[in-house]
């Protein structure tokens, strides 16, 4: 019986290095990084407002002397920095607000001039004891309540504003003080108060 043929042993691929496996580790690592990175900054930027919390923002008004303790209300602008989604636009007019302040009251009160109804600007004229808005004949009284409660065409009373008093001080040692308002535009046509934001 003849004995089969002596078979010669397969050679086997030489194993690869350790150093390979980490260069083409590495390499994939770093092109995810290199890719990953511009797109996540991207995104955080273009998602980042809608993130970003808005706050009513505390404008200055007026100086305090500006508002005497004779009950009459004064109309003034509220101007602040304006911002969307994406843009800033500085020191724009973003509404109107009238303070008065009673006699020995050391704080004004603010009513924002937007009517609750559907956002005309509410008028007053000196010496009258009512605010009137001039598009749907709405009347407040100068507290701020409809002249006639639920029969007035707006649905709530004129929207008062938080009032922070800040005394400033002066390089020749005096001081003067600030009246600061909160402003916070509300929606219209509702009974309750809805900021807009």
């Amino acid at each position: 019986m003849a004995k089969p043929p002596k078979q010669q042993p397969t050679s086997l691929p030489p194993p690869k290095s350790r150093r390979s496996f980490f260069a083409v580790f590495a390499a994939i690592v770093t092109g995810a990084i290199a890719t990953l990175t511009p797109l996540a900054a991207g995104l955080v930027t273009f998602l980042s407002p809608l993130l970003r919390k808005s706050k009513s923002p505390q404008v200055r008004i007026a100086l305090l002397d500006q508002v005497p303790d004779d009950g009459m209300p004064r109309y003034f602008p509220v101007v602040a920095d304006r911002e969307d989604a994406w843009n800033r636009y500085p020191k724009q007019r973003i509404g109107a607000v009238y303070l008065s302040r009673q006699a020995g009251e050391a704080s004004p009160i603010a009513f924002t001039a937007k009517c609750p109804h559907a956002g005309c600007q509410i008028g007053y004229t000196a010496g009258n004891d009512v605010f009137q808005c001039p598009c749907h004949t709405s009347v407040f009284n100068l507290d701020g309540t409809r002249s006639r409660g639920d029969k007035e065409v707006s649905p709530r009373d004129m929207d008062q504003l938080p009032v922070e008093l800040r005394e400033i001080k002066l390089a020749d040692g005096g001081a003067v003080t600030e009246v600061w308002v909160e402003y916070i535009d509300f929606q219209t046509g509702h009974k309750e108060k809805h900021p807009t934001t």
